[in-house]
């Protein structure tokens, strides 16, 4: 029987272990206090934007960590954590999390890992409350294409003032 046991474990740490290493971003949470409702809410609203909202032991999540390349976060195991795993722009997934912090006391943000980064629970709370990347990507585009309109603008303006002078010249001739 506790050769089963052990047996099903190592799947288990194996499987955790797969599925933390798919993930981009790694956000470690507190669930205690919340409902399972409020759990499976989470799950939908992850669900939504290709999230993953794991709840495991600090034992189990510490063995799966040793073996995976996000082992950086095992700081943040404490107890019964939920760990949410996302494999795009952490800030999307950092505004639904913090979102879902203040809508529910009892959840707390312990950390996190992010492109090779450790993110403290400060560092999650900043990503979220910066813009989206669509929007940073129109304010970078704008940024970028402001001098070239400029350029554009000004040699219309020389263009327009020539083309004045030339008519000018032009209407004192015929009048000549």
């Amino acid at each position: 029987m506790a050769k089963v046991a052990l047996e099903t474990k190592k799947i288990m740490i194996k499987e955790i272990t797969s599925r933390l290493n798919n993930a981009e971003t790694l956000i470690v949470t507190r669930y205690k206090g919340l409902s399972a409702q409020d759990v499976n809410e989470l799950r939908k609203e992850l669900k939504k934007i290709a999230g993953e909202y794991m709840v495991v032991k600090d034992s189990m999540a510490k063995l799966a960590l040793k073996e995976s390349s996000n082992n950086r976060i095992t700081e943040f195991i404490q107890g019964e954590v939920g760990i949410v795993m996302y494999k795009n722009d952490p800030g999307i997934v950092s505004k639904m999390i913090v979102k879902f912090s203040k809508d529910h006391e009892p959840f707390k943000i312990y950390g996190g890992f992010s492109s090779g980064e450790i993110l403290s629970n400060q560092d999650i709370f900043a990503i979220a409350s910066l813009p989206s990347r669509e929007v940073l990507l129109t304010k970078l585009a704008n940024v970028l294409n402001s001098p070239i309109q400029g350029l554009a603008v000004s040699l219309n303006g020389i263009i327009c003032k020539l083309a004045y002078a030339l008519n000018a010249v032009k209407e004192k001739k015929e009048k000549q």
